[in-house]
């Protein structure tokens, strides 16, 4: 009843087919990102694939909206987080229309190829069905998403061909598996499927569960290898970072030193003590030297910096647009006397005392006689501004002790700093060392959230989409102590990493796989058509039989009339015969009364004839007697006697004869 009321309305009959295919696309997608491999881009199976080219050449090209819009979804869902920023709209737009782009191309391959007279209908439209609609057009979505990912930059050119190859498997495998089960379960056209789905399921899902439990267990026992390997570099990693943080503060700590065993140091001593070192550690921005004035100090350490040719020198601090300013009237300000490098212009009258993260850090130093650092800071230069850190080692002096915190302070002179950018310490720390494929941060535990990550490779948010989601659990967490301060080195691997260091194996049977169930599926549809064509056969020779078997019982019957008719028959004809017999018989007393009749005829008719031939016969006697009896008288009449002797001699004659005529 609800179907033919939809049938009245198209265009709501084609929002619910878009709506179907969309809500199949992503559930099905979400089932095939079960089984990611590297690159997380792709998947062992992708079924949504299969189900977008099946919509497509069973409901036309308009089904291509709902290919997309569950495309579109999926990609999005796929994302920890909600794809806001351009690249991640991009990308998921991009992928989406790969996506439906490929399905259209694919069924109008299908269609031209291999649809005649209907698809999956006979051997040859089932091989060029999984040869165009499965490999050729699978190769869409795989060749264009690769590109415009490595062209927009989230894709390593060197891995964006095993990306391009495991995400063209998964698209095969999704297309020559769900499409003609899709089109079994759902077409209608072909009559070779009906009552033959349950001998088709069966072989296909015994081989896909195959290659799922081969994959699954390769991909298990080669992340189990990667674990191993990636937590033994992950703290070779850790042991080079601390190693080089603490060789960098040691730097601090030989000036610190120069200055604790001198009484005075002047600026060209501290050039040639520094330089060295600047050179030897380049994660190090500066090194410099600020001292303690008092109030009252103020304006002669000024001027004796004018003296030294410092023109219109004065102590600067930051305002609140975070632009040096002459500083304000206080109890005491905590210039900077030396630093090296020199062109790092704007730093040397810098009052680092003004700014409540380095004021922390310094009170800190004063007080426990230890190196301090601060939180992360803006650290301003000529070339503009870099986060960072400051590291201050305390000066004491020489001839008053520090044992307590009320001696420090009191004895406090001056501090020792060093500054370092994030992006340095860790570059420095790793040049010589292979990173591909990892993402690690280092972290200050001790500040605000925001402000916690010092430094990072570029993946700042360890849970962002580029990272495997299994990579989120292996994680290694390493802290140590900088001057106070908590710092964490923080190391996950990424997609990339474990694409570069899986086991090729995982490829061998993805490829075997391929392979396999191509074999079995197209066995499978050519058994089922075979079977059907025997099917067919056996009906007609059944129907062929029934029919025989119809005709020979008709002619059964046929005989049984035919043999009681020929009994009948020879009944007729036995008496048929008798009646010849008798009319043989009646026929012969016929013939021999006819003859006896016509015997009689003759005899009457000879006797008739007789009778007249003798009747005229007797009457021309009688004639020829009665002349002769005429010319008895005449002789008698006669004188001569010769002539009356001849005549009389005639008449005897002719007398005798006649006579003889009638006897």
């Amino acid at each position: 009843m609800i179907f033919k009321t939809l049938t009245k309305y198209p265009f709501l009959m084609y929002f619910i087919q878009i709506m179907g295919i969309a809500v199949a696309y992503v559930i099905t997608g979400k089932i095939g990102n079960l089984l990611v491999i590297p690159p997380s881009y792709a998947t062992v199976i992708f079924p949504s694939s299969g189900i977008a080219l099946a919509s497509v050449l069973l409901y036309g090209n308009r089904a291509g909206w709902g290919v997309f819009l569950g495309a579109f979804l999926l990609n999005t869902i796929a994302s920890d987080s909600a794809r806001t920023d351009l690249d991640s709209m991009l990308i998921t737009f991009a992928i989406s229309s790969g996506a439906t782009l490929q399905a259209l191309i694919g069924a109008y391959l299908v269609q031209s190829f291999a649809g005649k007279p209907n698809i999956l209908s006979n051997n040859r439209n089932i091989v060029l069905f999984f040869l165009i609609g499965g490999f050729i057009s699978a190769l869409v979505n795989s060749t264009l998403s690769v590109w415009f990912l490595v062209m927009i930059g989230s894709m390593p050119v060197e891995i964006s061909i095993l990306n391009w190859l495991s995400w063209w498997g998964g698209d095969v495998l999704g297309i020559i598996i769900f499409t003609p089960l899709t089109l079994v379960y759902l077409s209608t056209e072909n009559p070779i499927w009906q009552g033959q789905r349950l001998r088709i399921i069966l072989p296909i899902f015994t081989i896909l569960l195959l290659m799922i439990t081969g994959v699954i267990y390769e991909i298990k026992t080669s992340n189990i290898r990667i674990e191993m390997e990636f937590k033994e570099r992950a703290k070779i990693l850790e042991t080079i970072i601390e190693t080089s943080i603490n060789e960098d503060l040691n730097a601090l700590k030989s000036l610190n030193s120069f200055y604790n065993a001198s009484e005075s140091i002047t600026g060209h001593e501290f050039d040639l003590f520094v330089s060295p070192l600047l050179k030897n550690y380049p994660s190090m921005l500066n090194l410099g030297f600020a001292v303690i004035i008092k109030a009252n100090e103020r304006e002669a350490f000024e001027n004796s910096l004018k003296r030294e040719g410092i023109l219109d020198f004065h102590i600067t601090e930051l305002n609140l647009d975070k632009k040096l300013v002459q500083a304000e009237n206080r109890a005491e300000y905590i210039p900077i006397r030396y630093f090296e490098p020199k062109h790092l212009k704007g730093t040397l009258n810098f009052d680092v005392y003004s700014t409540e993260s380095r004021r922390d850090a310094i009170d800190r130093a004063r007080d426990t006689g230890e190196l301090s650092v601060t939180k992360k800071i803006v650290l301003l230069q000529e070339k503009g501004k870099y986060n960072g850190v400051v590291a201050f080692l305390p000066v004491y002096k020489h001839d008053v002790p520090h044992d307590t915190i009320e001696q420090r302070r009191a004895a406090i002179l001056g501090y020792t700093f060093a500054k370092f950018r994030g992006v340095e310490v860790l570059q420095t720390a790793f040049k010589d060392q292979d990173l591909s494929g990892l993402s690690y941060r280092l972290l200050d535990i001790n500040a605000v959230d925001n402000e916690q990550v010092l430094s990072s490779n570029g993946n700042t948010n360890l849970n962002s989409s580029s990272l495997r989601e299994d990579s989120r659990i292996l994680v290694s967490r390493a802290t140590f102590n900088v001057g106070g301060r908590v710092w964490q080195f923080e190391v996950k691997p990424t997609s990339d990493y474990f694409l570069l260091h899986h086991s090729s194996n995982i490829w061998l049977i993805l490829g075997i796989g391929v392979l396999l169930t191509t074999i079995v599926i197209v066995t499978v549809l050519i058994s089922a058509i075979r079977h059907y064509k025997i099917q067919q056969l056996v009906a007609t020779q059944f129907v062929t039989n029934i029919e025989l078997a119809f005709q020979n019982s008709e002619k059964e019957k046929r005989t049984e009339e035919l043999a009681i008719a020929n009994t009948e028959l020879a009944f007729q004809n036995s008496e048929k015969e008798k009646r010849v017999t008798e009319l043989a018989l009646a026929l012969e007393q016929n013939i021999l009364l006819s003859h006896q009749v016509n015997h009689m005829q003759k005899l009457e008719s000879i006797s008739r004839l007789t009778a007249g031939i003798a009747h005229d016969f007797n009457n021309i006697l009688a004639c020829m007697l009665g002349y002769n009896e005429m010319n008895q008288y005449v002789h008698d009449d006669m004188s001569d006697e010769s002539l009356k002797i001849e005549l009389e001699n005639n008449t005897k004659q002719i007398d005798l004869a006649g006579k003889r005529a009638v006897e």
